[in-house]
């Protein structure tokens, strides 16, 4: 089975009186190929940016969060990770909306710090 590459963005949003409203994410596949071809990649992305970074030489898996998780909710977050090709192209609706009006990002801005 091949495996891919994956970019995810996630966001926790908390409701109008304050409790914890359902993950919006974004899952976007990046690459396919080789676990220990991809594994390379979010090391590659951990160093260029400084960040936090994870891998499981034995299975191959590997992450970098390019913006990590913060102690609480909201929160945005967003990582490059690898996994068996089996995960779809899909995108919360109004993901790209949220994360402007709650963080004032712009979709170029997931790539900042």
């Amino acid at each position: 089975m091949p495996w891919a590459l994956y970019h995810v963005r996630r966001l926790f949003l908390l409701s109008a009186d304050g409790e914890r409203r359902p993950v919006m994410r974004s899952t976007e596949r990046v690459d396919l190929g080789r676990p220990q071809q991809l594994a390379r990649r979010p090391l590659s992305i951990s160093e260029r940016h400084r960040v936090e970074a994870g891998h499981d030489p034995v299975y191959g898996r590997a992450r970098a969060r390019v913006r990590p998780r913060a102690k609480g909710w909201p929160m945005a977050e967003k990582l490059f990770a690898t996994a068996p090709a089996r995960v779809i192209d899909k995108q919360d609706k109004n993901l790209e909306r949220e994360a402007r009006v709650r963080y004032l990002f712009t979709s170029d801005m997931w790539c900042v710090l």
